[in-house]
Order: C-alpha cells, then structure tokens, then sequence
C-alpha cells in the first residue's frame, strides 16, 4: 500500500526533525478513532468465549496478513512508486466472512500485529507504523460491521442486496475511513494529504472489490451454497479464456482505446457464468490489464498521464468492470432465484389444486368466475371451464339460488368476511340422488389497500354428511312422537286405571262403614290397601316416566321444614308401632346438640311437594326394612346446605348393593322382593327428585346393623309464610297422596245439605259418588257428560235456583269438563256463584293447573277416598246464615268460602250474559202468550195447538221458568202474573179466567219496559 517515494519522503522528514502530521490531530485523532471502533466492534465482531480455534485462527491470520502485506509492498517495486493493491485487509475480511470463530478480537489483533510488523520491517517511524496499522484495522472492522446483518445468514455475493451493502462498505466507507485516518501522516500539506489519501482509498477499494467477492464466492460454490451457472464446464472455460483474450488483444495495442470492448464481454460472462464466473472474469481482466499497462502497453499506457495517474485510470477501469458485470450477475441470479421461487410455488400450487379434495373458485367483484381448480369435475360435477368467465349464480340448483346469492352479496358488500353455505348442486349423482355441496366462501383483499378484490370459495361434497343429518333429524322426530306417544299412552293408562279403581277403592271404603263381620272386614282392608298399592305404583311409574322425558317441573316455595317432615313421621308412625319400633323426629343443632323442635318453623325455599315425597320414601323404606329397634329422622340447616337424615336400624345394605338399590326396579337382594315385596322404584325416583332439586342423596349402610340414608339440599332460607291454621274441617290439598288419605273416613262437624251437581260419564264412578254425597246428606243431580252439564247448570241459574257446587269430571266424551267449565263461566257463572272441583284421574301438576285455568276451584284426583270428598264439601260448600236458638239468636260463623244466597243472587243479576239469557227468555214468553191470547187458546176447552201455535202444557212450562227467574231480575210483579197464569192453564181453569190473567201479565210486562232494572246495576 505505501509506495516507495511516500516511505523515502516520511524517513527524510523524520531525519530533518519535521514530524509528519505536524499537527495536534496528527496522533490524538487515531486514539479517537481507535474508541470509536472498539464500541462499533461490539454491534458486528464476535466476542464470545476464547476458544483453542479462534487462538489458532488469529496465529495462521497474523502470519498470512504479514505475507500478504509483504508482497503488496514487493509489487510497488516492481517499476511504480504505488502499489496497486493492498492484498492483507482483502484476504482478512474474506476469511473473517466465511470463518465464523466464536472470538474474532484475537485474529484483528494478530492482523494488527502483522501490519506493525510490515511497517517496522519498511523502517517507518513508530507514530506512522501505528497510525497505518490503526487505519488497515479500522477499515476491516467497518467492511465487516457494515457488510454483515446481525442475526441474518453471512452475506451471498450472489444476491445484489448483499453484494451492495458490500460495494458501500468495502468499496467506499471503509476505504475512505482508513485513508482519513492515514492521510495526517502521510505529508505536510494538504496537497500531500490529498494524493496520499487518494492513493490509500484507490487501492484499498481495488483490493477489496477484486479480491473480497470473488473469495467469498468460490468458497459458497466449494460449500454448494452458490448457484450453478446455466452454460456447461466446456462452455465456461471457453467464456473464461476468451475473456481475457479479449482484454489482452485490447491491450496489447496502444493506438485505439478500445477499453470499451471489455465491458460487453462482462456482461456476456455475467448472463451466461452467474457471479462466481463474472468474479473470475473481472479478475482475470485485471490482472491482464494490470500486467500489460505496467509493461507500458494498452490504452492506459498510451495515455498522456504520470505513473500516479495511469494507477488510477487502471484503477478506474477495473473498479467499472467490476460495477458492470458483478451487480448485473447478482441480478440475473436474483431473477433466477425469483423464477425458480415461483417455478416452486407453481408446481406447489398446481399439486395442490390438483390433488385437493375441494373445488376451489375465484369469483371477482361482478361475481364472475376467474379461477377454477381441477377438481370441480369431481365435486361440482362440470369441468373447470363450465365455470369460468359465467356469474356465481350461473350453475345453482333452483333451490340453493337465493341462499348463495345472498351470500355472496354480503360477502362483496363488505357485511361479512366469512360464510358457509349448505347447498343442492345443480347436476345430481349419475343414480338421479341430489348432491349436497357446503362452501366456505372468504373475502379477498388486495395487500396494499385491504379494498375488497374478489371472493374465494372452497366447495365440498357433503351428501352423505346431510343425509345422516336428516336420519338423525327423523330419528329425533320419531324418538318425539314416540315419547309423546309414550307420554299420552301413559296419561290414558293411568285415567284408565284410576277409574275402575276409584269404583274398587270407594265401595270398599263404604263398606268399611257398614256393620260387617270380622273376616269381611279384613276383606275389604285388604281391598282397600291392595288398591292402594296398585296406585302407589302407577304414581311412581308416571313419575319416573316424567323424569326420564324431561316434562317434570320443580316448583319452587317457601316450605316449612319442620312441619313437613313431621308430617311425613306422622303419617308413617302408625305402621312403625305396629311393628314395635319408635319413629322420633328431631333436629340436630349448630353445636351438635339435639332439641325437640316441635314449634320451631324452619323456611326454606324448595319444592314442599317432591321434598314431602322423598321423604315419605325414605322413611316408608326404613319402616320397612325395619323389623326391631328404632328409627331416627333428623335435619340440619346451615348456610351451605340442609340435610335430612333418616337412620334405622334395620337389616342394611350390603357394600356391592349399596349403588344398585338406586338403579329402577332394582332392590338389594334377591330375596328382598319376595321378603318385603316392593318395586325398586321409590329409591330410583327420590335420587332423580333429588338432582332435579339441586342435591342428592347419600347412603351409609352396614348390613344386620342398620341404614342412615340423608338428602342433601343446597339451602335457600326463605321468610316466615304465616299460614292460617284451618280447623279440622279445614281445606284438604288438591293432591293429596293416596298413602295420606285414613281408611275411616270422619266428619268433625256435620255438613250443610246442599245441592251438588255431578258430573261423571262413567257409570260405577257415578252411583259410588252419589252414594258417597248422598251419605254425607247432600242432594245430587246427575249429568252424564258436559253438555248435558251445561244446560243443566244454566237451567238452574235461570230458575233461581242454581247449584251450590260442581263435581266434574274431566276426560268424557264429545265434551270435556275443561270445555264444559269454560261455557258456564262464559255464561257469567262465576266461582262466587257456583264453585266447579275437578273430579278427574289425571293427577299430574299440569293437570291441576289446566283446571285452574278453565276456571275450576280445586281439584280431586281419583281414585277418591271417603275422607278427601268430605274435606273438600267442608271447604266448598256455603255455609248457611241462620239464627242459632239454642246461643239465644246469634248467628253461625260465617261462610268458609262460597257467597251467602243474598250476595249469589246479586252476583246473578250483575252477569251480563245471564241478562242478556233473562232478555230472551222474557220477550219468547211474553209472545207466546200473546200468539195464545189472540188465537183463542187459553182455557181447559183447548188443550192442543195448532200448527205454529203453542199448546198450553208447553205455554205453561214456558210461564213457570219465568216465575222462578223474574225476582232475580228485579222483576218480582212480573214473575208473580207468570206464575198465576202459568197455575190455571195447569189446574185447567175457565178460558175467561186464563184470558184475564193473560192480558194482566201483559201489561205487566208492558209497564216493566224492555230492560229489567237489575240491567242498570251491570257493571261496566
């Protein structure tokens, strides 16, 4: 790098006593600089752990830069004062960017060292030798910061990105770092700094753009890393050695500059050799052009210049060889590497499309097909090119064509990204089967923008996926039907089976009241507890048939704990003491003591129905299974939850059976059933109960010693319900279970006669219901189905004498007690007026409910117990206002629920329908009489009408339903004419005294007007 005279001038300097760089920057600068490096060091040199090959590699670095440096000194001597090119920084960043050592700072200290020892051998002054040296290291550090990207792969002289950041750094910025470093002491002014850093810069940019990609490059091809070239080894040798043919024959003469001719020869070494050979080329140019114009031959030769100024001009020339044929060959490979990129993608995507199982389609803006893959033969039924350049809804079955297109139209209006389409395909399978396509249809978007392009639709055939859908969906359908016909099945079963068995159960209970003999009345306990059996488990199979379908509702109220349980004990207890064992109830306290809680009132919020009805299992199951002993229900309330626990003492549970007991018709052993008989439901029910009321039940068992069952309930305290305490006469629930009901039926007080309307289509249930009323002294009229109801109930509401209660039965023929209900509350009949109880079988809660609705009061579920009918007569039936002697005039209580007659008679006349029933039934009388007064057909001397004439008998009918309805009416006057005229046409009486009174009710009925006076009462 230094030439001669440069070296001969520093030595002449330094014995003059002139410093070189005679100025304060001339040493502190490289000091300066020297910092500045070691921080940019640390961002692009390693300096990881010091390893045995980063010390090796630094010894073979500093001993190869020291030869290097050597022979660039020898070639200025070679007949120039300046060498043209400096090999050691080249060959160093070479190694350095191939050879990845974990610790590079040894090799730039060993090269470091071979720089000092070059100058010490050249006897440069010590400030100069480091100064030198500093420069050569700065300007390797800086080629390798700048040229390498930390964390990305070692810089490819192939691809033109790297090869330039590489020209940038090693072609410009590290030359012209080291070359403002050595400049200072290179001379005394600023022309010398000027043509020393000039000559620095020159032939530290030729070194590293010659020697630095060309290295790198056959070490890439050696690797396998670099790109082949596309022409042969025999046409590359022959491009090779024409190259530098070329360039000898243009400089082995010195009359025509012909360097121009080098540059088209480039460019056919970088389209047809790639980098590598294009590297070699350039070169090879280089080094004949070098050789030839040192030996005075060739157009730089023959150029009028100085030996500095041919340097430069060769300088020149290779550096523009070098720009011409490299970047080109970089951008030739890069073009290559972007062509076999999508040669790639190409056969990736066309391997895709054709071995994908879904039709993939493109559909622009228009909706119009741009792309269809291969396989929409297969799946769409029609090659690709049915579907190209035509409209989305080209090819749709008539019935998927709105479905798609609207789609599409949010999907293309921006409304929606993403949509999936179950759909008919146009064309059917070759057996005529319709084909069921599902298509994922996405929005496409440019990748600059994001504006809306097109839509991608990936369609698949999903027949056999929408035929197993529609089994399914018939199979849920015909599973529906069939538990509703299962639900219907046992709804009539148990309407069917209660019927009969309240004829069985009621005359066994009325004999039960007779006087019989002692075996007959065995008997009929028997009868009455086998029947009783019998509907215990119908119940309980309803109940599990309801549980299982879903249709159970849990209806959630304030209970009284305590209450309901010793209910359960109570009814229970009689059949514990026949056996001998004590059934207690008590309740375990919060600091585990026990109290008798006979008046304590514990409010939780649960369903008191199904609690009572777990309850009574659990204790009928102990009371069962317990032959001697005792038997303990108890229950906690805490914050968490609320437990009851019923321990026996009974025969227990072995370990295996105690989680098949839970299991339907299942007991523990196989000898219990024949032991104890049962059905193995009660267990399997109260377990489900208790899930559907949010708990469940535990069990702990120990066989020969005893069971301790408890149900666990989440806890939900409610406020206190004051409830009135009814006397023993006192209303009955609507349900009451059949376990519940006593066999002997008693009457605390003795009931008020009244007239009771029954309805029953069933012959036994009739005759036991009348006889059952007609014993608790009550009159009963009969109706035998709904209609027959009606009239009945609105004859006697028009009579004046309307029925104090009605037992209807519900399921009948032709027209149904809910029907039957709703006409006579129509009619203005209103439960104030006449209470309706249902009198039915079908004992479900929704049942009470739809009677509820229709507008019955109460509801009593057969079969009916003696005690139940005469719980409900004390609840309905009115109680009559009458002056008690023997109390010396005071009146009796008042009434339990229906209206006094003073107040029945008001809410009559206020019934809109039944005024407007009274309206017609006065203006039909008041004209037959008047059709019979002017025809001459009153008195006994005619009996018989003629035709359009009504005959007395029925006139006198007629006259007599107005004489019993007129005072309800605020007619009395009126009611009393009818009821005149009405008993002389019966007693037969003259036609004079018949014509007379005619024409007196007549002209009552004129004076009265058109409208009762009770009609002004009506209310709005």
């Amino acid at each position: 790098m230094q030439s001669r005279k440069a070296m001969a001038n520093a030595r002449r300097r330094m014995r003059a006593g002139s410093p070189p760089g005679a100025t304060p920057a001339g040493f502190s600068l490289p000091l300066v600089l020297a910092v500045s490096l070691r921080r940019l060091a640390r961002h692009g040199i390693a300096a990881g752990p010091l390893d045995r090959s980063s010390l090796i590699a630094a010894g073979v670095g500093g001993i190869a830069y020291f030869a290097l440096a050597c022979i660039s000194l020898a070639l200025s001597q070679a007949g120039q004062d300046i060498s043209p090119i400096w090999l050691s920084n080249a060959v160093a960043v070479a190694v350095l960017l191939r050879v990845r050592l974990r610790n590079e700072l040894p090799f730039l200290a060993a090269c470091l060292a071979g720089s000092l020892a070059v100058n010490a051998v050249v006897q440069l002054p010590d400030r100069v030798a480091v100064t030198y040296s500093l420069a050569n290291l700065a300007e390797m550090i800086a080629v390798l910061v700048l040229t390498r990207r930390v964390g990305r792969a070692p810089p490819d002289m192939g691809r033109l990105a790297d090869l330039a950041r590489f020209v940038w750094a090693g072609g410009l910025v590290g030359p012209v770092l080291s070359a403002a470093i050595a400049a200072p002491v290179m001379g005394d002014t600023l022309a010398a700094w000027r043509v020393g850093a000039m000559s620095w810069f020159l032939t530290d940019c030729m070194a590293n753009l010659l020697i630095v990609p060309t290295a790198l490059l056959v070490v890439d091809r050696v690797r396998g890393k670099q790109q082949r070239a596309p022409a042969q080894p025999l046409e590359s040798a022959a491009l090779l050695v024409g190259g530098m043919v070329s360039a000898f024959l243009v400089f082995h003469q010195t009359h025509y500059p012909l360097l121009f001719l080098i540059q088209p020869v480039t460019l056919l070494h970088a389209f047809r050799l790639g980098s590598l050979g294009t590297a070699l080329n350039v070169g090879g140019v280089a080094l004949v052009a070098g050789a030839m114009t040192f030996m005075g031959q060739g157009p730089i030769a023959g150029a009028q210049a100085g030996g500095l100024a041919q340097l430069h001009l060769l300088q020149a020339f290779v550096a523009a060889n070098f720009l011409t044929g490299l970047p080109v060959a970089a951008i030739l490979a890069g073009r290559d590497r972007m062509l076999a990129r999508l040669a790639t993608g190409k056969r990736e995507i066309d391997l895709l499309a054709d071995t994908i199982s879904d039709a993939i389609l493109r559909y622009d803006m228009a909706g119009i097909c741009t792309y269809a893959s291969p396989s929409c033969q297969d799946v769409m039924g029609a090659p690709p090119a049915a579907y190209l350049g035509r409209h989305a809804a080209a090819r749709l079955h008539p019935d998927a064509q709105e479905r798609v297109e609207q789609a599409i139209a949010r999907l293309l209006g921006g409304t929606s990204e993403r949509e999936r389409v179950t759909y008919r395909r146009l064309a059917d399978s070759p057996d005529g089967a319709p084909v069921f396509l599902e298509a994922d249809c996405t929005v496409v978007r440019a990748p600059g923008s994001g504006l809306v392009e097109g839509v991608v639709v990936a369609a698949r055939d999903v027949t056999e996926r929408v035929e197993l859908e529609l089994l399914l969906t018939r199979a849920r359908r015909h599973a529906e039907n069939a538990a509703r016909a299962k639900s219907e099945f046992l709804a009539n079963m148990s309407h069917e089976i209660r019927t009969p068995m309240n004829g069985v159960l009621g005359f066994a209970e009325l004999m039960l009241q007779g006087d019989l003999a002692d075996d007959q009345r065995r008997f009929a306990e028997l009868i009455v507890q086998s029947g009783r059996s019998m509907m215990m488990l119908l119940n309980d199979v309803l109940d599990l048939s309801k549980i299982e379908s879903g249709q159970f509702a849990i209806d959630r109220a304030p209970v009284d704990l305590h209450a309901s349980l010793a209910e359960c004990a109570a009814l229970h207890r009689p059949a514990a003491l026949r056996k001998g064992v004590a059934l207690d109830l008590t309740c375990d306290c919060a600091d585990g003591s026990e109290c008798e809680c006979a008046a304590r009132a514990v409010w939780v919020m649960t369903d008191g129905l199904r609690l009572r009805q777990i309850m009574l299992n659990l204790i009928g199951n102990a009371v069962k299974f317990t032959e001697a002993g005792q038997i303990r229900v108890s229950y906690r309330v805490t914050d968490e939850e609320l437990r009851v626990t019923v321990a026996d003492s009974g025969i227990g549970i072995s370990p295996l059976q105690l989680e098949t007991i839970f299991h339907p018709f299942t007991q523990g052993e196989g000898d219990i059933a024949r032991r104890f008989g049962g059905t193995g439901l009660g267990l399997s029910i109260s377990r489900q109960l208790a899930g559907l009321l949010g708990g469940r039940i535990e069990v702990e068992s120990t066989p020969g010693e005893g069971s301790r069952f408890a149900l666990v309930l989440p806890c939900a305290t409610a406020p206190q319900v004051p409830v009135p305490r009814l006397p023993a006469t006192g209303t009955a629930p609507l349900a009451t279970p059949l376990a519940t009901a006593p066999t002997a039926p008693t009457l605390a007080a003795p009931l008020d006669p009244a007239r009771i309307l029954l309805v029953e289509d069933h012959d036994i249930n009739r005759l036991l219901m009348t006889e059952m009323l007609e014993r608790c002294g009550q009159e009963v009229d009969v109706a035998h189905d709904g209609n027959e109801a009606i009239a009945m109930v609105i004859d006697q509401v028009m009579r004046g004498r309307p029925y104090d209660l009605v037992l209807m039965d519900v399921q009948m023929p032709e027209c149904d007690g809910l029907a039957a209900t709703r006409a006579i509350r129509a009619e203005g009949i209103g439960p104030g007026l006449m209470p309706i109880i249902a009198l039915t079988a079908n004992a479900y809660a929704e049942d009470v409910a739809s009677a509820r609705l229709a507008g019955m009061q109460a509801h009593l579920a057969k079969p009916i117990d003696f005690a139940r009918l005469v719980r409900v007569l004390q609840r309905w039936l009115p109680t009559r206002i009458v002056e008690d002697e023997a109390s010396g005039g005071a009146l009796s209580p008042p009434p339990r629920a229906a209206l006094p007659a003073a107040a029945r008679a008001t809410a009559l006349a206020a019934s809109p329908q039944l005024i407007a029933r009274w309206q017609a039934r006065r203006a039909e009388t008041v004209a037959a009489v008047e059709t019979a007064l002017a025809g001459g057909l009153l008195g006994a001397a005619r009996m018989d009408g003629r035709d359009g004439e009504p005959p007395q008998d029925s006139l006198a009918f007629m006259l007599h339903k107005l004489a019993g309805t007129a005072a309800m009416f605020a007619e009395p006057a009126l009611g009393s004419a009818a009821a005149a005229l009405g008993h002389a046409l019966v007693q037969g009486e003259d036609a004079a005294r018949c014509t007379a009174l005619a024409r007196a009710l007549l002209d009552q009925a004129r004076s009265s007007g058109t409208a009762p006076a009770a009609a002004t009462t009506t209310p709005r």
